[in-house]
């Protein structure tokens, strides 16, 4: 509930700032003409609306707001081209279901805590549930010509996949990770670090006459970790303090540190594993680059196919 009181905040605040929404009372002149169709301030300002409640699930507060700002500049363009795609998915006959704009409809609402909450705030904002179901007709009608215009004939080959790992191999740098065990004994004054000193010696001892670490972990240390037996995970360099991270990398697998001394107190540090650093190899890194290459073949094919379109278009900006 308080997520959705701070969003709703964040909207009323929105409203309020120069060159946000335009009041009931603004004239709803023609910006644009596209072809036979014109865009008014109206068609501007209403997909405000609809990208706030859309935007409203995944952002809160400040980041919710700055991303409006970013959209406020470019909802123009952002019109301008769904009229052209839709007109072509028109020539298409491409569809969208009742049942795909009722599930679009009903991710919404969940945002809301409630239907009538949901339905007032759309009626606070001018903006109907009918205008909503329009607009996610269109986003699906969309996303459907897209797939078949664009992203049907984006492919990736093998060989895109090997250039991109060799000229970019500083991508797929592995760091030299150490899988550690920790013992701390605190020492808050100096007479505490003394009585540390002579605690973790003992500790030491037993860990060099073949006493479990863990067990000692559990049993003596003051560590976060102490009840996981003192298991820090894997650590990269420079995660701990220098004194300690160096004390760590000198280990190998299997080794144990003297006792160290920080400002926290006394450490003794195990090395259980050790991943080597490298590079991660070509087929451990093929499905994310295979990914990175999609994305931007698509944006270019998807631009290239928008410009084709705007080429055959009547598009005049008032």
């Amino acid at each position: 509930m308080k997520n959705f009181i701070a969003a709703i905040t964040t909207l009323a605040c929105f409203f309020l700032l120069p060159g946000a929404y335009a009041s009931a009372q603004t004239v709803n002149k023609i910006v644009a003409v596209v072809n036979e169709e014109v865009v008014t301030q109206q068609d501007v300002d209403q997909l405000k609306t609809i990208l706030y409640a859309q935007y409203a699930q995944e952002f809160k507060g400040n980041d919710l707001l700055k991303k409006m700002r970013e959209v406020e500049g470019d909802l123009l363009r952002q019109i301008i081209e769904d009229k052209l795609v839709l007109s072509r998915a028109k020539e298409l006959n491409v569809r969208a279901t009742d049942n795909e704009i009722e599930d679009k409809l009903k991710l919404i609402k969940s945002s809301f805590p409630s239907d009538e909450v949901f339905n007032e705030t759309l009626m606070s904002q001018g903006v109907t549930v009918a205008d909503l179901k329009d607009r996610y007709r269109d986003q699906i009608i969309m996303r459907k010509i897209v797939e078949f215009g664009v992203k049907s004939k984006v492919s990736v080959l093998p060989s895109d996949v090997t250039k991109y790992y060799e000229d970019h191999r500083q991508e797929f740098k592995i760091d030299e990770k150490y899988k550690v065990r920790h013992i701390l004994i605190k020492a808050d004054s100096d007479v505490d670090a003394e009585l540390a000193k002579v605690e973790t010696g003992d500790i030491y001892d037993d860990i060099v006459r073949g006493r479990d670490f863990a067990e000692l972990a559990k049993e003596y240390s003051q560590g976060p970790h102490k009840e996981q037996g003192g298991d820090m995970g894997y650590l990269s360099r420079g995660t701990m303090l220098k004194e300690l991270d160096d004390a760590i990398f000198l280990l190998k697998p299997g080794e144990f540190s003297p006792p160290i001394r920080s400002d926290l107190g006394y450490h003794i540090f195990k090395v259980e594993d050790a991943t080597n650093s490298g590079y991660m190899s070509l087929d451990g890194a093929k499905q994310d680059i295979e990914k990175i290459l999609f994305q931007k073949k698509f944006k270019e094919k998807l631009d290239e196919w928008l410009s084709e379109l705007k080429a055959k278009a009547y598009i005049s900006i008032k």
